[in-house]
């Protein structure tokens, strides 16, 4: 909920509440006692001033409410809270006995009265960044009174709030009193030490004499030590600035009279530099827009409005005003200053004037004074010139899904050929784009979360301005456009053309650009069905070509082939595209990717682009690769992706001594083992792989289109799929194993084995399978469960024949059980749909679970018992200790009756989450594990 600031609000300055004191006292204030103690004394006069302040706030808060109230917004339940709170106080201190009360009661009372001071909650103060900047004034006053927090941050792009959540900080500091000063200085991008100096003297009244920055910074801290208790704001900080050459000095190492620092910035790396400590920094993001909660909607409305009065829209203006208001993008700065362009305007035309011309990327000089002015101040703050030239390819690059991986930012990176790859491994490549990536997300020109990141939508459509203002770019993407721009617009000196993410049906038969220097194409993204035939004849120097996600395409132009320039080729997820012209010319070609296509055959010529470093065929389902023909050829890969419906044989691949990314299947058990001793468990393999085997039927349909090979970390993975009843390898380097549908097998010891030690494998999924009893043998003599050593995931999904984790009966495993074994470092274990299961874990296994963490058991119609007891009969004493356990969630499990007979010893009071379990007779004693 959004509502406005600007309501009637009656606040006091500190110096004004301290006179109010003077021979007044409050209806709950103390008016005597006959302690002598001057301290005492002080302390009572304390308690009386600060009953006052709170008597003030309380009425403070009652006018918010009323006004609140009157508009139909409903009060918060901690504003309520708060007030109880301090009714309870204000009674407690007029009812209490002070004659009998020590110094040491009375500073416990103050500290209380202080601290229900500073939690006073807010209730008209979220107009700007909505209710999200509730939680981050709770952060800041949490932080502003840790002793152990020196340097604050506040980050985001610009116009997002940053400056207005220190404003707000600073009015209520002193509102409230809570520090004895606070100065604000605003930080100028050229800043200079001597001139910071001077700033912050004469904020605090001290005049420095002289040119020497070291002397002045000598008696700038001295005069700051002396003011106690005191907090400076530095707001737009571009740059590091040296606290201790300015004469800055910070309440460190036992310091009383430090300085408590906040600053403001839109660069995450400045702040770590200044030792202001992620957990310590304040990060704004641009306002919400669900659909149940429109944020940037209501502010829009409330800045339309007039004094504090949402504003009123005429049924035929709301929707084009919410396509303006979408174009914002959540940007608090750019919404204001929109709703004041067009306030008090209800004219149809005007409001689709205002869209059309931000569609266009046409801005009136107000949003371009006030908004792009301020953006494009990061963009110059780009020293490296390299991160400029990613910026603006990013923009080139339609983004119609909103957030993605950083991996995703890392692959176009590689895509767009502005990395140099020679004589240098993918890894390198990868790190670099990486890193250009994560300096994008710190200069705040991508929005990120967590892992997720995306370019604001007025960032783009900024870098597209600069693009558009030099004749050789061409950048109309995310837009309108049914079809491709006149042939007028496509000059001679055209460079770059980015069309993507549009609505371009088609490109009319007998157009052909005269653009000899057109280096870069993009059409993705749009409906293209046909591309004419003369249409690529006059571009020649195009080196990358973006066709991908244009579904109606079914074939590509002979012209093609003639593009010897062309670096990378991309026609990803062009889902009906069958046919590709011979690409046997295009002996520049490094990138090529026609994943997720309908083509039958490999490209003509494909083996002869013996340059090639990247190429991915991966989801064709109609592809048929014949043995030895095209790959073996081809050594020179980097990345190789294969994951479609025909599998590959061992000598395929063999022979790509270059290949670090790998994802396949292969034909049979001897193809894939020959790989896996020959060049996996000799080094000479890819260090990133996906390896997948047989039966490869119906294979398609097991992949996730958007789960390629990873870029941005290695992966090892082996899944198999419909394997016979043989003996399989597992690669030394295996992190992660996937099995499916595998019907033969009766126990994985019967089906695996490995050569040494599986010192890297965390995590095991089993899915379906018909004949599967158990798990392992845990035989000391078995070359599978003696090799699994660090094993941390165990997910076990619909096996139809599935009894017991291990074969108890099967070896003596008093004997064979050790504390290193498979089980020993397991931390999630989920179990689901196994229904001839009666009995989870027995006595013997769970020594091994002392790291498990999280225990998941859901719809097995058998299971009675998780936790078993002994066959020995002596069940008195028998509890159950797994001191790491937070988690025990139990689901649909109809003929449970018991979770464990004694007591379960865990790491969590609360770990139980325990639904429809209707014959369970008892819940366990829960003991927490000291």
């Amino acid at each position: 909920m959004i509502v406005p600031v600007g309501a009637p609000i009656n606040h006091q300055t500190n110096n004004e509440s301290t006179s109010l004191f003077e021979g007044w006292a409050p209806e709950h204030a103390i008016v005597g006692s006959n302690n002598s103690n001057g301290i005492f004394q002080s302390k009572i006069s304390v308690i009386n001033e600060l009953v006052s302040d709170l008597s003030r706030e309380e009425d403070d808060i009652k006018e918010q409410l009323e006004w609140l109230e009157s508009r139909g917004k409903k009060r918060k339940g901690d504003v309520d809270d708060w007030m109880d709170e301090l009714r309870d106080l204000k009674k407690h201190v007029a009812d209490v006995d002070w004659l009998g009360f020590t110094n040491f009661y009375a500073s416990d009372l103050v500290d209380k009265l202080r601290k229900h001071k500073i939690d006073k909650p807010l209730v008209l103060s979220n107009e700007f960044v909505g209710e999200q900047f509730e939680l981050n004034v709770g952060k800041m006053w949490k932080l502003l009174v840790d002793d152990q927090v020196f340097v604050i941050g506040i980050n985001g792009m610009g116009g997002v709030g940053k400056t207005f959540l220190a404003t707000y900080m600073e009015n209520e500091i002193k509102r409230k009193g809570s520090f004895r000063h606070v100065f604000w200085v605003t930080v100028s991008h050229d800043f200079t030490t001597f001139k910071l100096q001077h700033q912050i003297a004469k904020k605090i009244g001290v005049k420095l004499d002289g040119d020497d920055e070291r002397c002045r910074a000598t008696i700038l801290s001295s005069e700051l030590e002396k003011i106690e208790n005191s907090v400076l704001i530095l707001d737009d900080v571009w740059r590091y600035i040296d606290l201790q050459k300015v004469g800055i000095p910070l309440k460190v190492n036992g310091k009383v009279n430090g300085i408590k620092l906040i600053m403001t910035s839109r660069l995450k790396h400045v702040c770590r530099q200044m030792d202001c400590l992620p957990d310590n920094t304040i990060q704004i993001y641009p306002l919400k827009k669900e659909e149940d909660e429109e944020e940037d909607w209501e502010l829009f409305l409330l800045k339309l409005g007039h004094h504090g009065t949402p504003a009123t829209l005429p049924p035929q203006v709301v929707e084009i005003a919410r396509s303006v208001v979408r174009k914002c993008d959540g940007l608090p700065l750019a919404i204001n200053v929109m709703a004041r362009t067009m306030k008090g305007c209800y004219d149809t035309i005007m409001w689709k004037h205002e869209l059309n011309k931000l569609e266009n990327l046409e801005m009136g000089e107000e949003v371009k004074e006030e908004v792009f002015t301020v953006l494009k101040r990061s963009y110059d703050n780009l020293i490296e010139k390299d991160l400029q030239k990613y910026l603006l390819y990013f923009a080139q690059i339609p983004n119609n899904s909103g957030f993605q991986s950083k991996s995703y930012l890392v692959k176009k990176l590689v895509e767009s050929g502005l990395l140099k790859n020679v004589k240098r491994s993918l890894r390198e490549v990868f790190d670099e784009a990486c890193a250009m990536a994560n300096k994008l997300v710190d200069h705040s020109l991508f929005v990120g979360y967590d892992y997720h990141t995306k370019m604001h939508g007025l960032v783009r459509n900024m870098a597209c301005r600069i693009l558009n203002e030099s004749n050789n770019y061409m950048v109309k993407c995310e837009g309108n456009l049914s079809e491709i721009p006149d042939v007028k617009e496509w000059i001679v000196d055209l460079e770059v053309v980015s069309l993507g993410g549009n609505r371009i049906k088609e490109i009319p038969e007998g157009i052909s650009p005269n653009c000899p220097r057109l280096s870069t194409l993009i059409l993705s993204g749009n409906c293209i069905g046909h591309i004419p035939e003369g249409f690529f004849i006059h571009m020649n120097a195009l080196t990358v070509l973006n066709i991908s996600y244009n579904d109606f395409l079914t074939s590509l132009p002979h012209s093609l082939s003639n593009l010897r320039s062309l670096v990378s080729l991309v026609l990803q997820n062009c889902s009906n595209l069958e046919y590709i012209p011979p690409l046997g010319e295009l002996q520049a070609l490094s990138r090529l990717d026609i994943s997720g296509c309908s083509i039958r055959q490999v490209p003509e010529g494909l083996k002869n682009l013996i340059n090639l470093k990247w190429l991915d065929m991966s989801i064709n389902e109609h592809l048929t690769l014949a043995p030895r023909c095209v790959l073996p050829g081809l050594t020179n890969l980097q990345y190789l992706d294969l994951r479609c419906d025909s599998a590959i044989i061992a000598e395929d691949v063999q022979g790509m001594s270059m290949l670090e990314c790998f994802g396949g299947i292969f034909l049979g058990k001897d193809n894939y083992n020959s790989y896996v001793q020959e060049i996996l468990d000799r080094g000479h393999g890819p260090k990133t792989y996906d390896i997948h085997v047989e039966d490869v039927r119906d294979l398609i349909f097991a992949f996730d289109i958007d789960d390629p090979v990873s870029l941005y970390e290695d992966h090892q993975n082996v899944r198999f799929w419909q394997c016979e009843g043989l003996l399989y390898l597992l690669p030394r380097d295996l992190k992660k194993l996937s099995m499916e549908r595998n019907d033969q097998w009766v126990c994985l010891c019967g089906a695996l084995s490995s050569s040494g030690p599986l010192s890297s494998l965390n995590q095991i999924d089993i899915i379906g399978g018909c004949k599967l009893k158990s798990l392992f043998c845990l035989s000391s003599s078995c070359s599978l469960c003696t090799n699994i050593q660090n094993l941390q995931v165990l997910n076990i999904y619909g096996l139809d024949s599935f009894t017991a984790i291990c074969e108890e009966d099967a070896v003596d495993l008093t004997r064979s059980l050790s504390p290193r074994g498979v089980f020993s470092n397991l931390k999630k274990f989920q179990l689901s749909q196994c229904h001839e299961i009666e009995t989870l874990l027995t006595p013997l296994l769970v020594p091994q679970l002392q790291n498990l963490e999280v225990l998941s058991v859901e719809s097995c119609r058998s299971m009675r018992e998780i936790f078993a007891v002994s066959n020995s009969g002596n069940d008195d004493n028998f509890n159950i200790i797994l001191p790491k356990l937070i988690r025990l969630r139990l689901w649909n499990l109809p003929e449970l009756t018991t979770v464990c007979r004694e007591i379960l010893v865990c790491g969590s009071a609360d770990i139980l989450f325990i639904n429809h379990c209707p014959k369970l007779e008892r819940l366990p004693r829960i003991v927490v594990y000291d």
